[in-house]
């Protein structure tokens, strides 16, 4: 049996992405396909920041990131623990 992963859960997504026609359509509906809750949503051009929470235990923010990186409009992506959001 493998030890419980330690890795971040919850958190901010920051995503530079080429304007594209359903671009934040796209990676809005992974986040949540992927069962996380949509906390907060900011966006500038070429420019989107998610805060997130897991909708259970086993969702874990790097997977996530790695999964928002494999769209072809996404150029960047970045995530901060919430634990450093609130500090």
């Amino acid at each position: 049996m493998t030890a419980p992963s330690t890795a971040p859960t919850s958190g901010r997504i920051d995503i530079a992405f080429a304007p594209a026609e359903g671009a934040v359509i796209r990676m809005l509906g992974l986040v949540e396909r992927r069962g996380f809750e949509l906390r907060g949503v900011t966006m500038r051009e070429g420019a989107l920041s998610i805060d997130v929470a897991p909708r259970d235990a086993s969702r874990r923010l790097d997977v996530l990131e790695s999964q928002l990186r494999r769209f072809i409009d996404v150029t960047s992506v970045s995530c901060s623990p919430a634990e450093s959001l609130t500090q």
